[in-house]
């Protein structure tokens, strides 16, 4: 299936969170991203085409990740194969490179062997990560409204500062993802680009420039022994069984969060609570996944993106 990387260069702050409005990630998840792209397909009338490509493996996607200048990360596997396969080998690692190797998140595409075959230079990947990608930063801002009213402060009501987290990327630096399949996504991001990625857009938050480069036979590596989630991931009632998680090593993450739609609902209604793998999960066996309904109780669908896109296999 032919894949094609996406890089985006961003001309404003981003805002990707965590579960709070101070959260500063420097990466989003897929989910995150297809709900961008949906929300630009809805205004062009194309949605059902989108969700189609999707449910029917035309389009694939995969979490967005770090580029800085010619190196693309991906996600660190969880689990070692290698690295620590014995106490002996632990030990003869120094501390300062086992406490890097910890807090790495990303790793070079180049230099995924290198963890699967326990070389990885974890002190230099983390520093060069630190010293060229960005830096996370805290905006204060104030609500006027008053608690119970309309009004702002001119009727009696207190300022109430609160703060919005934000990555800055460096120059040279910025987000990719992969995208397989024949669905073209060009128009939607020609649109996204304005519209932001994350959240804080009506702030300007997330703003783009994007580059895309077709037929790009390196983008995925193949691993070893496993299978590497590129994408936050779920499968259907079917795909799960004990033989999926036998040998798995995985991150299961809660996604929640409020139905951004003006006809779903007259008050603002919760998703329902979704769990899934993380990227950077590893299994011996493969699942497809899905797009999952998460709506609860509103006017209509609500879609949480949870296709699986692996890495190759060696």
């Amino acid at each position: 299936m032919t894949a094609t990387v996406v890089k985006l260069s961003f001309t404003s702050p981003v805002h990707f969170g965590n579960g709070r409005l101070s959260d500063a990630e420097c990466a989003c998840s897929a989910d995150t991203l297809f709900s961008a792209l949906f929300m630009e397909a809805m205004a062009q009338g194309s949605q059902e085409d989108l969700l189609a490509a999707a449910r029917d493996g035309d389009l694939l996607l995969s979490d967005a990740f770090p580029w800085m200048g010619d190196d693309c990360y991906l996600p660190k596997p969880y689990g070692a194969p290698a690295l620590f396969a014995s106490d002996e080998e632990s030990e003869s690692r120094g501390s300062a490179d086992k406490k890097a190797f910890k807090k790495l998140r990303y790793l070079p595409r180049d230099a995924y062997g290198s963890f699967f075959d326990g070389t990885l230079d974890a002190v230099e990947t983390l520093r060069a990560l630190d010293e060229g990608l960005g830096a996370s930063g805290l905006v204060t801002k104030v609500d006027l409204r008053r608690e119970g009213g309309d009004g702002g402060l001119e009727d009696g009501g207190d300022a109430k500062p609160y703060h919005v987290g934000g990555f800055h990327y460096r120059e040279g630096a910025g987000l990719y993802f992969i995208a397989k399949g024949g669905y073209d996504i060009a128009p939607l991001l020609e649109s996204l680009r304005y519209s932001g990625l994350g959240g804080k857009r009506s702030a300007g938050y997330g703003r783009f420039e994007y580059e895309l480069t077709a037929n790009a036979s390196d983008a995925v590596p193949a691993t070893p022994g496993c299978r590497v989630l590129l994408s936050l991931a779920a499968p259907t009632a079917d795909e799960l069984s004990d033989g999926l998680l036998q040998g798995a090593r995985y991150l299961l993450k809660r996604r929640a969060g409020f139905v951004q739609s003006g006809t779903y609902s007259a008050e603002p209604l919760k998703k329902r609570d979704f769990y899934a793998f993380a990227a950077g999960s590893t299994f011996e066996r493969t699942f497809a996944g899905d797009v999952f309904d998460v709506s609860a109780g509103g006017a209509h669908p609500v879609w949480r993106y949870a296709r699986a896109f692996w890495t190759g296999e060696q």
